[in-house]
């Protein structure tokens, strides 16, 4: 009987672990339910739930990558994430991100324009209207706002896997497309961003690879402009998609091409935005114009301050700088032939590795554009030092930021693994291939 029970589990490990954390996220979902109750306890329960729930959900994501029955696996882990999700939604304390979007709703219903209202909106009008439904629709459903925001943000990762699965069915093959997204949905950084921390980045994200999917599919036609629309709406979600235009503008053909996709792909922003500059140019300006994505201190800067060094002028400029070299590496890495994946995690990570500060939310951005497997142990380091970011337990000061500063390293050491190999490319000659 042991010797049988041994054979069953070996000739079905993806479908065993796949029930372990389907158990898992059963309990996490009835716990959420009332199990730990409101008060005291949420703080305990949300903890519990995001590192059992997120660790469990990588290892099945990692188990689901090399199993056989990849179909069974990845149906598993699709419904144990959400789960997981969902779970997390339900009991997580408030963050000030979700409070400055309690605060744009009522701005909202009471007539005013967010703006004006409030110095915590520093976006298109896109994403207050976002949440004006979903807070309708909370109240109709009788449950929190707040759970409701972050159900929303959870949309938007499935979206981010939604389109990988597609990205990678157009380029590769569909194993690797299901591949993909599943360890996307199973990593427990997008799963903390979207469900603990409600912020909206993966939206404008799985909008942006999208546009990279379609782009790769009619490559060989040289057309563009339907993925270009595609990148406009993901600017107009999160104007920081920016940082990954550059990339994508390698796909088109000619320059007559380029200047109509980077136009497309910045219009409808300036279209949404200008008319209350117009109106409001203050407020429009401090809280979008000037909006810069750094929080804290991390990286060189911090240790930089240790060593009581000082720069002569604002670090920003250092951000600004990564966000043209990653955009440029991503653009010349495009005409070489790449699919818009690795092209986009190498202006993400050279941006990391240059600015010195960053919101959490950002944590997310290379994992979505699907690690390659020689990357895999720099994208594992990066998760779990992520990870221990967004760990309620560790959410102090000094902790944060010594996990803050061990991502840094893992991105140095992801930059080392992927630039030397992706630029291995012979770029020019693939820049004179694509040229129409």
């Amino acid at each position: 009987m042991t010797d049988r029970l041994r054979r069953a589990y070996h000739g079905s490990a993806g479908r065993a672990a796949a029930a372990v954390l389907l158990l898992l996220s059963l309990l996490s979902f009835l716990a959420a339910l009332g199990v730990f109750g409101p008060g005291g306890r949420t703080r305990l329960a949300s903890t519990g739930l995001y590192l059992a729930g997120g660790a469990g959900a990588a290892l099945l994501g990692l188990r689901t990558a090399r199993s056989r029955r990849l179909g069974s696996a990845a149906l598993a882990a699709l419904v144990a994430g959400g789960a997981v999700r969902l779970a997390l939604a339900w009991v997580a304390p408030l963050t000030w991100d979700l409070d400055s979007y309690a605060i744009v709703e009522q701005a909202v219903r009471r007539g005013d324009v967010p703006y004006e209202a409030t110095d915590r909106y520093n976006y298109s009008p896109v994403w207050w209207h976002v949440l004006s439904a979903s807070a309708t629709a909370s109240r109709a459903a009788g449950v929190s706002e707040f759970f409701g925001f972050r159900v929303v943000a959870t949309l938007g990762d499935a979206l981010v896997a939604l389109a990988l699965l597609l990205h990678g069915r157009a380029t590769a093959t569909r194993r690797r497309g299901i591949a993909r997204a599943v360890l996307w949905w199973t990593n427990p950084v997008p799963l903390g961003v979207s469900a603990f921390g409600g912020q909206f980045d993966s939206l404008a994200l799985g909008l942006f690879v999208l546009a990279l999917a379609a782009a790769a599919r009619s490559r060989v036609r040289g057309s563009t402009l339907v993925p270009a629309l595609l990148v406009g709406g993901a600017v107009a979600v999160k104007q920081i998609v920016v940082a990954f235009v550059a990339g994508f503008l390698g796909f088109a053909r000619g320059r007559g091409a380029r200047l109509r996709d980077a136009a497309l792909a910045v219009a409808p922003f300036l279209l949404l935005v200008v008319p209350y500059w117009v109106a409001l140019p203050g407020p429009v300006f401090r809280n979008v114009i000037r909006y810069a994505s750094l929080h804290g201190l991390w990286g060189w800067y911090y240790l930089l301050e240790l060593l009581g060094g000082r720069l002569p002028f604002p670090p920003v400029f250092f951000s600004y700088g990564g966000l043209l070299i990653g955009g440029l590496i991503a653009f010349v890495l495009v005409r070489s032939g790449d699919d818009g994946l690795a092209a986009s995690r190498a202006a993400a990570l050279v941006f990391f590795a240059l600015t010195p500060g960053f919101s959490f939310q950002m944590l997310l951005w290379p994992l979505a554009f699907a690690p390659d497997r020689r990357e895999s142990l720099p994208a594992a380091l990066y998760s779990l030092f992520g990870f221990a970011v967004w760990a309620e337990f560790l959410r102090v000061n000094e902790p944060n930021l010594l996990a803050l500063l061990l991502a840094w390293g893992a991105v140095l050491f992801w930059v080392a693994r992927l630039l030397p190999a992706a630029l291995r490319r012979n770029p020019i000659h693939g820049m004179n291939r694509h040229v129409a």
